[in-house]
This record gives structure tokens, C-alpha cells and sequence, in this order.
């Protein structure tokens, strides 16, 4: 798998940090469940070793991200690195959608939308340039 680098800036450097370890979470449960049901034979092996691989590049990529609030070059499988800006659009994008019907409703002033939309837009942007 081919290796590329994004340069996360720090006002997302927190969101994607919850992707990954909702990720790190999903892919370890897959990893327990692919070898609970292994029985010798050889896609049950490698279905395992693939989620551990995966496992392994989320470590990484939870530990660089730990408790840091600065930028952050995160560095791994372009597969992985798409599937963790892409968590973080949609679940950026269903915090706009809820203030702003929040907003729509008269319980949040209308100020407090745009900062969520920049937020979908910046990690729309993140991945464009991945996918690019």
C-alpha cells in the first residue's frame, strides 16, 4: 500500500484524533472477531493480518495525534488516511446539520453555524488534496 502524508491543521487536529480512534476501536473488534472465527483456514488468516496491519498504522496515528492541539503531518496508508478524513467530514457534517437546525429553530444564534461549516469545508479540502 502506497504511503502518503497530510498536514492536519490544529482546529482539526482534535476531530480527526476521534476518527481514528473510533477507527482503532472498529478495527480491533474486527481483528478479534476475524480470529475467533478462524478455523485454520487461510482467508480467516489473512483477513486477520489485515486488521492487525491496520491496527497497527491507527496506533501510530493515535499516538502522533495524542494529546497534541498544534498542526500534525500524519503519515500512513492513503486507504486508511481517506477512511479517517472521510469519518471526520461526516461527522463534521452532521454537527453542521444539527446547528443549523438548531439555528433554524431559534435555539442557537446564527453565528454559531458558520464556524461548523468551515469546519466541513477545511476537511473537505484535506481530502480533496488526498484525493487528488
Amino acid at each position: 500500500m502506497a504511503r502518503v502524508s497530510v498536514e492536519v491543521p490544529a482546529e482539526l487536529v482534535g476531530q480527526v484524533r476521534e476518527t481514528v480512534l473510533l477507527l482503532y476501536q472498529a478495527t480491533a473488534e474486527s481483528l478479534h472477531q476475524a480470529l475467533k472465527a478462524r478455523n485454520d483456514e487461510e482467508p480467516s488468516v489473512d483477513e486477520a493480518h489485515l486488521h492487525r496491519l491496520r491496527v497497527d498504522e491507527l496506533d501510530d496515528l493515535a499516538r502522533l495525534l495524542g494529546g497534541t492541539v498544534r498542526d500534525a503531518e500524519l503519515s500512513a496508508s492513503r486507504d486508511l488516511l481517506h477512511d479517517v478524513l472521510y469519518g471526520a467530514l461526516i461527522d463534521a457534517g452532521e454537527r453542521l446539520a444539527e446547528t443549523s437546525n438548531r439555528a433554524w429553530r431559534g435555539e442557537l444564534p446564527l453565528e454559531r453555524v458558520q464556524p461548523e461549516a468551515e469546519e466541513v469545508l477545511a476537511l473537505d479540502a484535506l481530502l480533496r488534496g488526498l484525493d487528488g
